[in-house]
């Protein structure tokens, strides 16, 4: 069996930037680092409702490889049918495997397809793996999967569950971010596939923990997550209104995007102390790790999440949290963290305010410190690797009881 440092390991995610997939580039960034030859395969889906038909047509027409953020992409842009669904995703996995031929014919044959969710992209290894036996497995992402609320339930449409039932059931390992959803995994699963919980990575380096000012007397609490249905600023909004009509020296920062719309303003509308809420906009990550050493602790509202990287940055600065149940316990806990049921303004606003009264007690350097063993970017990079070779001497093994 070849050596780590001898592995061609292909990342296929089912979505990549501009589109989102910052996950999928850390762990690729991580693993070269630890001397993993690690490539990216990205079939960008492109929404023309987003774009729009005239900027559609700037999006380069065939597949190139770019050297992005010190990363080999072998990367191609596929224009979405939005009223299409199924017929669109799958044209997508086809695709992705014609796109997979083309890179093996320039860069070889990988050892190990690792898939970045299900949909579409376990589905497209599934077909990788019959036209070539090259064994994938599946990190699952999507925090629906942790069954929190009937909006996650919502999400799974019954004509997906076949090709979810091939994907998975086809896999070598699949690896949650959270051991929140291995139960909905299960669900989809026809034959008896390893399942390895390893956590998404945080750069500790980089959001490390640092001396707060604890003479003053403001308290201050910080989110940081743009403005969407599964982050539930619906409930978070009311909740802070209710704490700071009790809580007189506490001001909330948001940091994030597309906070407007009708939606936004519907319940923006609703909130009393305006004047303690402050939005920041999208900052790039050095105004994210500002933000969270100027604060005192850290909110996390959503009512979906797989593993939340905005409280493991947090929580590797050493903050407190308060959060909903969807944050695994493994990461959010006593020690650590206040947690409150998932839609529930009241128990969230009370949440809040027993932080205020706690937050001081921690040992933020003991957090910081706890978290860099759980979910370093060396640390989860030496477990992928490590789940790399699992299968790889399964598939040996396997061929050998064969013949």
């Amino acid at each position: 069996m070849k050596n780590s440092d001898e592995l061609h390991i292909l990342h296929l995610p089912s979505w990549y930037l501009p589109e989102g997939g910052q996950f999928c580039r850390n762990q690729v960034q991580a693993l070269n680092a630890n001397g993993i030859k690690t490539n990216i395969l990205a079939n960008v889906t492109i929404a023309l409702r987003k774009y729009g038909l005239k900027k559609m047509f700037s999006f380069p027409k065939s597949t190139f490889m770019s050297h992005e953020d010190n990363i080999h992409v072998f990367r191609h842009y596929h224009i979405s049918l939005p009223l299409l669904k199924k017929l669109d995703g799958i044209l997508w996995s086809h695709q992705t495997l014609y796109l997979f031929k083309k890179y093996c014919k320039i860069y070889g044959k990988p050892d190990v397809i690792h898939v970045h969710s299900v949909l579409w992209g376990g589905y497209a290894a599934y077909l990788i793996k019959k036209h070539t036996d090259i064994p994938y497995l599946i990190t699952e992402h999507k925090g629906i999967f942790g069954f929190s609320c009937q909006y996650a339930k919502e999400q799974f449409m019954p004509w997906q569950t076949p090709f979810m039932e091939k994907a998975f059931s086809n896999a070598s390992m699949i690896i949650p971010v959270s051991e929140n959803l291995i139960p909905k995994i299960k669900t989809f699963l026809k034959n008896d596939v390893p399942i390895c919980v390893i956590s998404n990575m945080v750069d500790t380096s980089f959001f490390y923990y640092k001396e707060r000012n604890t003479a003053k007397t403001e308290i201050k609490a910080v989110m940081v997550n743009g403005f969407s249905y599964s982050k539930a600023y619906d409930i978070l909004l009311p909740a802070i209104d209710i704490v700071l009509g009790k809580v007189k020296n506490l001001e909330l920062t948001i940091v994030g995007e597309d906070f407007y719309g009708e939606k936004f303003d519907e319940i923006w509308g609703k909130v009393v102390y305006k004047d303690r809420i402050k939005f920041s906009g999208e900052v790039d990550k050095y105004g994210v790790r500002e933000a969270l050493w100027d604060a005192d602790f850290y909110i996390i509202s959503s009512r979906v999440e797989s593993q939340s990287v905005s409280t493991l940055e947090a929580l590797s600065t050493g903050l407190a949290v308060v959060c909903t149940e969807v944050i695994p316990i493994q990461i959010a806990n006593e020690t650590n963290a206040i947690r409150v049921p998932v839609e529930n303004i009241q128990e969230l606003a009370n949440g809040i305010i027993q932080m205020v009264g706690m937050y001081a007690k921690y040992d933020r350097r003991e957090i910081a410190e706890n978290l860099r063993k759980k979910a370093d970017q060396q640390v989860i990079a030496s477990k992928i690797t490590e789940a790399y070779q699992q299968v790889l001497r399964s598939e040996i093994t396997t061929n050998q009881n064969a013949r």
